[in-house]
């Protein structure tokens, strides 16, 4: 793995500030104001910091101790009101930056003001403590030594988070409150039993005792607040499971100029739109290969043929992904696509112990504050030892076709490339606060922009495969409106799931729980790929017979992850 020093910025260098306060430059100067913000949220949020290349940061855990989040909030109303009294002022660019920090602001005022979570939201606490070492674990910034320092450096914070929820955390809602203990409680697990094993060599004999030591108490402050929650939050749970109307709108408009009640329309169309799709390619892949069978079961026998093609092991599956990201990133280059960035700063490896559950992965990309570093592509994994059924299950569902067509989603043209070009090309402030729509539409879209341009050879299953991801992506949003609208309880989401979304039952399980405790996050990929859909009509439409896939492609990555609705001013 790659650890080439940051030659864009000067943000990966700087001295922590004891406080939040705006200096006299940043009240007059929008970059200065911009710089200022950055360089606070790093304080605020170190985790997140260092997940974005700030190696520093590595040495900081989050406090909220105090009168920090005080300060904190009121910072961010010093800034927003600045912004507002420049605006007008601003250039093009400047006004798209000044855009993407105003909803920055609005999701801290979020968090903080209206959820509280430090008093009301377990599962706040317990994501954070369950991904405080990941990138300590994972990224290479670190010499062995410096691991070791920052290991203890974080114990200590999470000792210290620990001991402020105990002492604020009052509140919850039962669904999301269940959660957090199951999350708490594989992290729990992980620091008795893995933990001790994976830092053996960062330290001599007698700093290695010290951290086995700090890692148990560590481990004995997180039962506590296990025993916290489990005793005097989970009884007393009195906060809904849903938003309700008027919390969903506002959090939904933080990104969208949406009601919910035209978002669920529009889900509900798609989902029409994607099954008439979905059995339109189906009934031709059978007719292909000269096979008839009843309409009523064509969809089923063909999703069922797609599900059979797929490795069954942990090695091959790992094989199938390295050899799909080389082969997308020829074919992105053959068909002139994008311009793609080289070299390749990437590694490609199987979800580590220390993710929490057994199927989890993710595309770990890197920030602004160290841009020539590897983006991690982590597969969701299966232990080969486990039982037969789950682990048909498993690559029933990571099938051959699903592999074929996520791999643009996930590598090229789709995550890797987006953050890879963004944290190079773009104001640092997009790829920092990176607008969600955008970055899951742009995913989703470059499924289509892939398999439009013949990538999978024009299998109808792998075209398929990516219909019936759009017609799961429709159904979250609707099922997230009516949840958190009209108080759908689960079995009406597992009906609707698996009669109109098509899911496995295990599947649509699993998405009542992304409804409760991502809401807004499982709507983004809908939202986002109609936003592309229609850029790209718009710009064909324009342009005519002029139009170039890959001058719009660069355009829209070198802009960074904005707001959609803002790219038209961009690209034109």
């Amino acid at each position: 793995m790659s650890n080439k020093p940051a030659s864009k910025i000067l943000l990966s260098v700087f001295i922590f500030f004891s406080s939040f306060s705006l200096n006299a430059g940043a009240t007059t100067d929008f970059q200065a104001l911009t710089d200022s913000y950055i360089k606070s949220w790093a304080e605020f949020y170190p985790s997140a910091a260092f997940s974005k290349g700030l190696t520093s940061a590595a040495f900081q855990f989050e406090d909220f101790s105090g009168d920090r989040i005080g300060h904190w909030l009121q910072y961010n109303r010093e800034v927003a009101a600045r912004i507002q009294a420049q605006k007008s002022n601003l250039s093009l660019e400047q006004r798209l930056n000044a855009e993407v920090l105003q909803r920055q602001i609005k999701r801290e005022f979020e968090r903080w003001e209206h959820d509280k979570v430090q008093a009301n939201h377990p599962i706040w606490y317990a994501e954070l403590i369950s991904q405080a070492l990941t990138y300590i674990l994972v990224g290479d910034q670190l010499a062995p030594h410096e691991k070791a320092r920052a290991l203890k450096k974080r114990l200590q914070g999470i000792d210290k988070l620990c001991h402020y929820a105990i002492n604020t955390l009052r509140n919850g809602s039962p669904e999301r409150t269940r959660r957090s203990l199951q999350v708490l409680e594989r992290t729990l697990a992980f620091y008795q039993n893995n933990l001790p094993q994976l830092t053996r060599d960062w330290a001599g004999d007698d700093k290695q005792k010290q951290l086995q030591t700090a890692t148990r108490n560590t481990a004995t402050r997180i039962n506590d607040l296990l025993d916290h929650i489990r005793q005097q939050v989970l009884p007393k749970a009195t906060l809904s499971d849903y938003f309700g109307v008027q919390a969903y709108t506002r959090k939904l408009q933080i990104d969208v100029d949406l009601t919910p009640a035209q978002l669920a329309a529009r889900a509900a169309q798609e989902i029409d739109d994607v099954r008439r799709l979905m059995a339109v390619e189906a009934r031709g892949w059978w007719e292909d290969n000269g096979k008839k069978v009843p309409e009523k079961s064509l969809l089923t026998a063909a999703i069922t043929t797609m599900e059979e093609n797929r490795v069954d092991n942990r090695e091959d599956f790992l094989d199938s992904f390295v050899k799909l990201t080389h082969a997308a990133e020829a074919f992105v280059i053959k068909h002139d696509l994008a311009t793609v960035p080289q070299p390749r700063t990437l590694y490609i490896g199987l979800s580590p112990d220390h993710f929490s559950g057994a199927a989890y992965g993710g595309v770990y990309p890197a920030g602004p504050f160290n841009p020539e570093a590897d983006t991690l592509f982590y597969l969701p994994t299966i232990p080969d030892a486990a039982p037969e059924q789950q682990k048909a299950g498993f690559y029933r569902s990571f099938n051959t076709h699903f592999n074929t067509m996520i791999i643009a989603h996930e590598m090229l043209p789709g995550h890797y490339m987006q953050y890879k070009i963004a944290v190079q090309q773009a104001p640092p402030v997009r790829a920092l606060f990176a607008d969600g729509v955008y970055v899951e539409g742009w995913g989703t879209f470059s499924e289509k922009l892939m398999l439009d341009a013949g990538w999978g050879g024009g299998d109808r299953l792998t075209r398929l495969a990516h219909l019936r991801k759009r017609l799961e992506n429709a159904t979250r949003a609707y099922v997230s409106v009516k949840v958190h609208t009209e108080n759908w309880r689960k079995q009406q989401l597992l009906d609707f799931a698996t009669t109109r979304g098509l899911l496995a039952p295990q599947f649509a399980t699993n998405l009542w729980h992304r409804v409760i405790n991502n809401p807004l996050q499982i709507t983004t990929y809908f939202l986002g790929f109609h936003g592309f859909k229609s850029l790209w009509r718009e710009e064909q439409d324009r342009l005519g017979e002029k139009f170039n896939t890959k001058s719009l492609v660069d355009a829209v990555l070198a802009a960074g992850p904005i707001p959609i609705d803002a790219l038209g001013g961009i690209v034109r």
